[in-house]
């Protein structure tokens, strides 16, 4: 058995501000722009998904560049491209002695020869012979379209993303902006940035086959959540790229991954929140199914590998995402018989089969012996008090009994309990509150592996 001494606190912490200073690179423009294409009958759905990949391999012509942004006639770039054929000299060197071009222009053209956009315009010249004047109509029409201004186009165009929220995200709120835009951003840093999203709009009378969320309550009450009306392609594909190497195969599966999706963000948010001493306290995130919201709420439509799902948003005290809602039911893994008498063992309480799958994955593959798990702070106590591991982590917003309340009781038993808490990024008075009934360590979702098992193996002696 292995004991542990008292050890200093180490808060593993991640927040939105963090976040927001990485850029973030997605490729909307580029699937807003293919769809077109393939709405147009000018590209089929199969040359829309292989450009996708073909792209990383696209090496942009300078030439290209410049009639695109309008710099030269198509007669001008041919012209140069002949000159290059006989003599071997540089695309912008030839330009500038003809007077087509500046150095300046030269300089700007060359810059712009990484640009995702210029790259999917010579695939779409190389592949199917698209002129460039044709690329311009469709992208006159394209902008047309969706009522972008020249500048808006821009943003798009470059994959700004500070620019392109506002565009789709258009209502007076600005904390359902804000939310919007982490999500995002979130969708790209943790699940792919193969997605592209619509305008959101109001969500009255929404109904749906699906929906999974979490509310935050206090001095403002939002929900966050994601929802399918019909087909539930979207809302796996979304479960599956954020469980990444861990299994999601059953239905229940799905919902639990998109409801830890969903605390992630709402952690991230209230952390910003409580920076501006707004007080707001997540709840456990929960499911339903086959019902209809109430109250005010946003529905932004999000198109994922080809499929599609809603984020839903509110920030109306009254709003109610349903009734009666859905029991998950996982199947948790059975408790160890053959202890080891050399491994520090394991108790892992958390209502997210995800991270309970996650955490015993890594324990195990570290050097602990997982002997139990539990899915709310009431089971957690008793297995405890039946197992008596080394440790035990416990999750802060479980339903039934929450994280802090386990640790009081778990302590209560056994003042010398090793515990090691675990919360969503928004929860720093909670932690206080964990801090002050004896937790040694403090994990935050989503946590590195490496400091995690750093962490447990600097508190043991």
């Amino acid at each position: 058995m292995h004991f542990f001494n008292t050890i200093t606190i180490r808060w593993i912490f991640l927040t939105s501000r963090i976040i927001q200073q990485r850029k973030v690179q997605i490729v909307m423009f580029i699937q807003l722009f293919s769809n077109y294409l393939v709405e147009q009958s000018v590209i089929t759905i199969e040359q829309r998904d292989s450009f996708q990949e073909e792209i990383q391999k696209t090496r942009v012509k300078l030439g290209t560049i410049a009639v695109a942004e309008g710099l030269l006639t198509n007669e001008q770039a041919e012209e140069i491209n002949h000159q290059q054929t006989q003599q071997d000299r540089r695309f912008g060197d030839i330009a500038i002695e003809l007077g087509y071009l500046t150095e300046t222009q030269v300089s700007k053209l060359l810059s712009m020869q990484g640009d995702f956009a210029m790259k999917y315009f010579q695939l779409l010249i190389d592949t199917i012979g698209l002129p460039m004047e044709a690329i311009r109509e469709h992208l006159h029409n394209f902008q047309k379209i969706h009522g972008f201004t020249d500048d808006e186009l821009e943003a798009v165009k470059n994959d700004d993303f500070e620019s392109i929220i506002p565009l789709f995200a258009t209502v007076r709120d600005p904390m359902i902006t804000d939310l919007a835009g982490l999500v995002m951003r979130n969708l790209t840093r943790f699940v792919t940035n193969n997605f592209y999203f619509g305008r959101m709009k109001k969500a009255s009378g929404y109904s749906y086959s699906m929906l999974a969320g979490q509310k935050s309550v206090g001095d403002y009450n939002i929900f966050l959540g994601f929802s399918a009306t019909s087909e539930l392609d979207g809302i796996i594909k979304l479960a599956k790229n954020y469980a990444k190497t861990v299994a999601v195969t059953s239905s229940d599966e799905v919902y639990d991954a998109v409801c830890e999706f969903a605390n992630l963000n709402n952690g991230l948010f209230d952390s910003v929140l409580s920076d501006d001493d707004i007080f707001i306290e997540m709840v456990p995130p929960e499911v339903y199914l086959n019902q209809q919201l109430s109250g005010n709420a946003y529905c932004m439509p999000v198109y994922i590998d080809g499929s599609e799902f809603d984020l839903i948003i509110s920030a109306d005290a009254d709003f109610v995402p349903g009734n009666n809602p859905h029991t998950l039911t996982l199947k948790k893994t059975e408790l160890c018989t053959n202890v080891s008498s050399t491994l520090p063992t394991v108790l892992v309480v958390d209502d997210s089969s995800l991270i309970r799958k996650v955490l015993i994955n890594l324990l195990n593959e570290n050097g602990y012996q997982v002997i139990g798990e539990a899915t709310n702070g009431l089971e957690g106590v008793e297995l405890y008090k039946e197992l008596e591991p080394d440790i035990v982590t416990l999750d802060i917003t479980m339903p039934v009994m929450d994280g802090v309340t386990a640790l009081r009781q778990i302590k209560e038993h056994n003042p010398n309990a090793m515990v090691a808490m675990i919360s969503a990024a928004g929860q720093k008075d909670k932690l206080m509150d964990a801090l002050r009934e004896g937790a040694e360590l403090f994990f935050t979702k989503p946590f590195n592996a490496q400091e995690v098992i750093k962490s447990l193996k600097n508190s043991e002696f």
